[in-house]
């Protein structure tokens, strides 16, 4: 089998090793293809697993708003990756004589012959204000495109108010597009109990320059506090240097595995982005967040106001305070 993630910030990435760890349950000989984005990470969480890495054009976030032009791009690049994945994947698939392909929301990896499937709890991207009146279109072509996969799964919940909405939206034809629960590498163990050692953890993620936009924000709005605040940054390269801790805030540049999951328990609240695997690890813990959705990013902007004042969740704005 070969499992690939999207590499688009982290998150497609961390939901997808619960589905590979199960896969290796089963004796599957899994080989995982991914990002330069995800390498080091995946390397991280999935010690034994043969991980190959592709070179791939990255998303750019402008440091202020997102305008027509910049979505322009993010076409260009998604359309331009698309062709690139499977010409790469194709030569892997005939070296590892590969007979299952399981993606995240790489819209390329469909080869005739060979079982595909995809993962996405996005059936139905919102388009920007600017470009809306194409919505229809879009939903369309994407699910047009999802259609020729064996099965769409969409890591969502089964019943219930769902965390997806229009989303996750086309119940068309149920065989094809299966909700199969919320997909988190902290699923199994929710029932943990630990004590609690931080008022809040900070969690910061995403594309650059966002990332660095959302640090400073968070930065000056904890500089006068007393509260006890775990502060992750998000950043994995080994150049960039780690902040110094003061008498309430400890600083680390990032987490994986099980320190990331016993940061989320012994902290009473956690503020993060409104990226979607982020809210089902949330989730999976029964955690409460503050999220802030990426200024811009439809996607993340819809599910911060769909979620807010459910499940825990309550939607940040500039008036945060500690």
């Amino acid at each position: 089998m070969l499992v690939s993630p999207l590499d688009w910030g982290l998150g497609h990435s961390s939901r997808m090793i619960p589905v590979i760890e199960e896969l290796k349950k089963h004796q599957n000989r899994v080989t995982i293809v991914c990002g330069l984005g995800s390498y080091d990470f995946l390397r991280a969480e999935l010690l034994g697993f043969e991980i190959i890495k592709i070179k791939e054009k990255r998303i750019k976030y402008p440091q202020g708003k997102i305008n027509f032009f910049t979505f322009l791009d993010w076409i260009f690049v998604m359309l331009f990756n698309t062709v690139n994945e499977k010409l790469k994947i194709k030569k892997i698939i005939r070296e590892k004589n590969i007979e299952v392909v399981i993606s995240d929301n790489r819209y390329g990896l469909n080869f005739k012959g060979l079982e595909c499937y995809i993962v996405t709890h996005q059936i139905c991207p919102r388009l920007p204000k600017g470009i809306k009146i194409f919505q229809r279109i879009s939903d369309f072509v994407f699910i047009a495109v999802l259609k020729r996969f064996k099965k769409v799964l969409i890591p969502d919940l089964e019943t219930g108010f769902s965390l997806t909405g229009k989303l996750g939206a086309d119940s068309s034809d149920e065989k094809k597009f299966v909700k199969i629960g919320i997909l988190s590498r902290f699923s199994s163990e929710k029932n943990i109990e630990i004590t609690k050692k931080y008022d809040y953890l900070i969690l910061i993620s995403g594309q650059e320059k966002q990332r660095t936009v959302f640090e400073k924000f968070l930065l000056k709005k904890i500089s006068k506090t007393d509260k006890k605040i775990l502060f992750v940054r998000g950043v994995f390269s080994s150049q960039i240097s780690e902040l110094k801790d003061c008498n309430n805030i400890k600083f680390l540049n990032n987490l994986t595995g099980k320190k990331l999951m016993q940061a989320f328990l012994e902290a009473e609240t956690v503020i993060c982005r409104a990226g979607y695997s982020t809210i089902c690890d949330i989730m999976a813990l029964n955690k409460k967040a503050i999220i802030f959705p990426t200024p811009g990013q439809t996607e993340q902007e819809f599910l911060a106001q769909r979620l807010n004042k459910k499940y825990g969740f309550v939607l940040g704005d500039n008036s945060l305070s500690f």
